[in-house]
């Protein structure tokens, strides 16, 4: 192989003193240095401060780890590469976002004192105990979360300064205005009721020639319909790590010997079981049933009892207020970081956030620990068979990378070596996204419309299709793009011309009667157009398409008899607007109701981008692509 060759020749004896030549020339002339690069491995600088690729992991961690809360569809994003970079991509932005206007609000002069960041510490309901700050508890908390007091005093004042700022705005700007909501919620909740004319397409068709001069004439005004895309014909090797996982062959000695070796791999971090109590901010008699909880708080009364007869949240409710077992990190951040100071069989105080008013129980604390391997043998195997299976993975892609260099006019020997069959592509269309995979996948598509590639007949270099898949390919045929004969298709240019042909005189007879009724309200019906009649339509109905329902509801509600001509479904259709029916005020109270949380976060979400955007206008923002590579290629 290529890799062996290199390797011998590097440790011939020439090749060792020819080296040491160039290491000594490198260090008289003063470049000594260049041996040794220094890599500037910090992904963005804005201004003064720089992101680092470890702060940007950490960040992306938790997210990940955030996801996992959401179940094994959620987590199993985390397996799909292309996920993964983009994921990475959009928490970098998220700092991004973060530290630019931290440094507008810092280089804006506003500060937050001492006194003030003791204050709210102070009153964090997860620094107190009975109802007092309990300094214990904070120096715990806080180095639970790995942070020291002093790190997390400065991270709490860079957030109230931020707060300072933002809050005030995010308030003006995400309260709707009730005009909004309720000409919005007017919109949603009205009715229109309209009669749709259509034509007999059969009998029209009946009546409808089209000769080949009609054909010629559609098929040179639409050559795009009759491209005949670029396609390629190859062989190929298709490397896959699944593949070779059932090839790993798995017993029980070295399994024991895999957990021995990597037992902190499987050691269980602290985990609690919680209960949960809710009361919904808005709810009824919200204030009153939280004093009673409180108050059943101190009388001594069953957590349990007082969810049952107070918690808002169903889901839990019915498991008795249990969460189950959770890990740190899997709540909302308010919550999980009470849930991770509290003691077992402690009651927290009320933790209040835009949901409501939270109580939690920390019903089992299960300490740190490594199962046995009886007891999870399952989790060991699977975790053996990946290994093995990615180091055979990766010493078969390396081998198939440096065969098929250096046998290039064929995959033969390379197939043999790594255990493959050669395979057949058949034809593949450029740009087919939904041919069968592999084919659609964008990078192999890349390489194999490649002029370099198709034309030279050589084996192309090994291609990552994700984590676990490689392909190398040797195009066979390979045929430009072009527009096909008339001759080719002309049966389709009948087809089209005739529908074309079909859907104007239809247009056309519809077109007519509308401005019949402009005038005559009872004008008769033209031959073979038929009438539904007080056809009512609401937004997000499904009685017309979707596009047709927009084109109704754009209709001006005081024009008389006003219409539209549109297609309904691949059928050419006339709807003419006969009435408007607002919604009652019962519909539009309920709507208003519905609507203003959600617009409500909707403006929020808008003013929170836009303070963001000014913030990066500001500042001076630069990408480093070598350190973003970097780490994004750590997917992969």
């Amino acid at each position: 192989m290529l890799s062996d060759t290199l390797r011998d020749g590097a440790n011939s004896k020439g090749f060792k003193i020819l080296l040491a030549l160039i290491v000594i020339s490198f260090i008289i002339s003063g470049v000594g240095g260049y041996l040794i690069p220094r890599l500037n491995t910090d992904p963005v600088t804005i201004g003064e401060y720089k992101i680092t690729s470890n702060e940007w992991t950490e960040q992306y961690n938790r997210r990940a780890q955030q996801l996992h809360q959401y179940g094994p569809q959620a987590a199993q994003l985390l397996e799909n590469q292309a996920y993964v970079v983009e994921l990475k991509k959009s928490v970098l932005e998220s700092m991004i976002d973060n530290v630019a206007f931290n440094s507008q609000v810092w280089e804006s002069g506003v500060r937050i004192g001492d006194a003030q960041v003791r204050d709210v510490i102070r009153n964090t309901p997860a620094f107190q105990k009975d109802g007092k700050f309990d300094n214990d508890l904070y120096l715990a908390t806080v180095r639970n979360m790995g942070l020291s007091p002093d790190y997390f005093g400065e991270q709490m004042r860079l957030s109230m300064m931020s707060e300072s700022i933002s809050r005030p705005v995010m308030a003006a700007a995400g309260l709707p205005l009730p005009y909004e909501i309720k000409n919005v919620a007017s919109l949603l909740g009205e009715r229109r009721t309209v009669n749709l004319y259509t034509v007999d397409q059969a009998a029209v068709r009946a009546a409808t020639t089209i000769s080949d001069a009609d054909a010629q004439a559609y098929y040179d005004s639409h050559h795009d319909e009759f491209i005949a895309p670029a396609n390629v014909r190859f062989n190929y090797l298709l490397l896959s790590f699944n593949d070779l996982k059932e090839q790993i062959e798995v017993t029980d000695a070295a399994l024991e010997e895999y957990y021995n070796l990597y037992s902190a791999d499987f050691e269980r971090d602290e985990t609690r079981a919680v209960s949960h109590l809710l009361i919904r901010a808005n709810s009824e008699n919200a204030a009153e049933r939280i004093a009673a909880v409180e108050q059943g708080l101190k009388d001594g009364t069953n957590f349990k009892d007082l969810i049952a007869q107070y918690s808002d949240d169903s889901a839990s409710k019915a498991q008795g207020g249990s969460m189950g077992v959770i890990a740190r990190g899997q709540l909302a951040a308010n919550l999980d970081q009470v849930a991770f100071s509290l003691a077992q069989g402690q009651v927290s105080t009320k933790i209040e956030d835009s949901f409501g008013t939270h109580f939690i129980k920390v019903d089992e604390i299960i300490a740190p620990h490594t199962p046995t391997l009886d007891e999870i043998k399952d989790e060991v195997r699977t975790a053996y068979v990946n290994a093995e299976a990615r180091n055979l993975y990766n010493e078969r892609a390396t081998t198939m990378s440096d065969l098929s260099f250096e046998n290039p006019d064929s995959l033969d020997i390379t197939a043999e070596a790594v255990q493959l069959k050669v395979q057949d592509s058949g034809f593949v269309v450029q740009g087919d996204a939904n041919a069968k995979w592999p084919f659609n996948n964008p990078e192999l598509q890349n390489v194999a419309f490649n002029p370099d590639v198709y034309s030279s007949g050589i084996n192309s270099q090994v291609i990552s299709l994700d984590q676990d898949n490689s392909i190398v390919i040797n195009v066979l045929e390979h045929h430009e793009a072009e527009l096909r004969p008339f001759t080719e298709v002309k049966d389709s240019a009948l087809a089209a011309a005739q529908t074309q042909k079909i859907n104007d005189t239809c247009h056309g007879i519809l077109q007519t009667f509308a401005q019949s009724l402009q005038s005559d309200a009872n004008a008769a019906l033209p031959e073979h157009v038929s009438v539904q009649s007080e056809v009512e339509v609401a937004i997000g109905t499904s009685n017309v398409a979707p596009a047709f329902g927009q084109a109704i509801f754009a209709l001006p509600q005081e024009a008389t008899r006003a219409y539209t001509i549109d297609d309904n479904n691949g059928v050419q259709t006339l709807a003419v607007l006969t009435k408007v029916t607002a919604p009652s005020e019962s519909e539009l109270s309920g709507l208003e109701q519905v609507l203003s949380a959600q617009y409500g976060q909707y403006l929020n979400l808008i003013t929170q981008r836009g303070l963001y955007r000014e913030a990066r206008a500001l500042s001076e923002i630069e990408y480093n692509e070598e350190a973003i590579n970097l780490v994004t290629r750590q997917s992969e």
